[in-house]
């Protein structure tokens, strides 16, 4: 119960399993709540003993369900109980975040330049798109991921072109003056190539949401194909 609860609970925000410290916060929850079961178990079951144990699995696994903040003071013991379990379901939510930010940014790091990490983005896109939009699937489950990969494509595609403009101002502006690049112009390109990557990455976010642990095989495979390089040579060649 306790599991079902957690993965209903983390739907779309990471993977319980995708690391070896994110199963371990996991596994760290599910034995929490199991030992408070039968803390619960051990306590009411010699004074009830018509309730089953089942339904103390039931009662402790249902806490993990997020409940809104009341006035009424708390019992000490349950003001202890609960101080446990939200350190670690907080301890949980902060290494499948982390664990999310480190993938994506794996994926969207190490392109030569803003077209190459355009290709990929592009890419990613439609490998996406292919997944969320089924044949047969109602349209209302589709229309909001959809969007959504197709709103985070166009950012990056806009600061692509933002990039490629300002890669072309200043690549004029020191054949004009006969002179090189100055640390300024150095940095305004660096910002703007790492902003293209940072909306890449936020599109991987997606990936990592909508995709399964098997599926970033197929990432990245799209990584690692050659990118336009094919393109770019000589047709005699």
């Amino acid at each position: 119960m306790t599991w079902v609860c957690l993965v209903h609970r983390f739907r779309g925000q990471g993977r319980l399993l995708g690391t070896v410290r994110s199963a371990a916060s996991a596994l760290a929850v599910v034995l929490w709540t199991s030992a408070m079961a039968a803390l619960a178990s051990g306590l009411l079951l010699p004074h009830a003993s018509a309730v089953p144990p089942a339904a103390v699995g039931i009662v402790a696994g249902a806490g993990l369900v997020p409940k809104r903040r009341t006035e009424q003071a708390e019992h000490p013991v349950m003001a202890i109980l609960t101080l446990g379990h939200s350190l670690l379901i907080n301890s949980l939510m902060d290494r499948l975040q982390t664990d999310r930010a480190d993938w994506c940014a794996r994926l969207a790091d190490g392109f030569d330049n803003h077209w190459e990490l355009d290709v990929f983005a592009d890419r990613v896109t439609r490998h996406l798109k292919s997944r969320v939009e089924v044949p047969g699937r109602p349209a209302r489950g589709k229309s909001s991921p959809a969007v959504s990969i197709e709103a985070r494509y166009e950012e990056v595609r806009a600061a692509v072109q933002k990039a490629d403009t300002l890669e072309a101002e200043i690549e004029k502006a020191c054949s004009v003056e006969q002179r090189r690049r100055t640390r300024e112009e150095i940095g305004r390109t660096l910002r703007a190539f790492g902003e293209a990557e940072h909306l890449c990455a936020r599109l991987l976010e997606l990936a990592h949401a909508h995709g399964k642990r098997s599926d970033d095989r197929k990432i990245l495979e799209l990584r690692r194909q050659p990118l336009y390089a094919a393109a770019a040579e000589p047709p005699g060649r």
